[in-house]
């Protein structure tokens, strides 16, 4: 009886999953709205970064990312497939990589989200920083420019110091030390 139940708990627990990923590439409104722009922001910000499996966030990336995405993160390459290519890496350097999404805002031709990062450092290294088991948990703010209903243009600000110190990079400044240290006001 026991195993009848835990196999009826996977199904369901698998059948909402797979309707929660398909909804979640329904828009809720037409295009060129408010609710429409701000579920492109959640889509790729809780959506997307959380997916695990590549197909899966190719598929939503050609849904919401236009392919001349113009990306003005150095780290990472330009047009979709700059992302295409960029989000993998994350997850080798951190397996348990998740994304947790605290606000989205937008008007009609513009998205901002605002969201956390957490981590263990413990596949390939990241930035040239070799993995010994470092947490992180660092916030993001990410600003988009929609055009044709997606995402076109990107420009984002992550707490760097802050993940750096948590990584263990030396010889940064002191105070960056110090508000590392501190604990999270969201």
């Amino acid at each position: 009886m026991l195993k009848v139940l835990l196999s009826g708990a996977v199904l369901a627990v698998t059948l909402y999953a797979s309707q929660a990923t398909a909804q979640s590439l329904t828009p809720p409104a037409p295009e060129g709205t408010v609710a429409y722009n701000e579920w492109l922001g959640r889509t790729f910000s809780e959506v997307l970064l959380n997916e695990r499996s590549q197909d899966r966030r190719i598929e939503i990336l050609n849904v919401i990312v236009a392919e001349d995405y113009i990306q003005h993160n150095p780290l990472v390459p330009e047009g979709r497939q700059g992302l295409i290519d960029f989000i993998p890496v994350i997850y080798q350097a951190m397996p348990d990589a998740r994304f947790t999404l605290h606000d989205v805002f937008a008007t009609e031709d513009r998205v901002v989200t605002r969201w956390t990062w957490t981590g263990t450092l413990t596949g390939e290294g990241f930035l040239g920083i070799a993995p010994r088991g470092q947490k992180v948990e660092f916030d993001v703010i990410d600003v988009w420019s929609v055009r044709d209903g997606q995402l076109y243009e990107h420009w984002d600000q992550f707490d760097w110091p802050r993940a750096f110190v948590q990584l263990g990079v030396q010889g940064l400044p002191q105070p960056f030390v110090d508000v590392a240290a501190r604990p999270y006001d969201r």
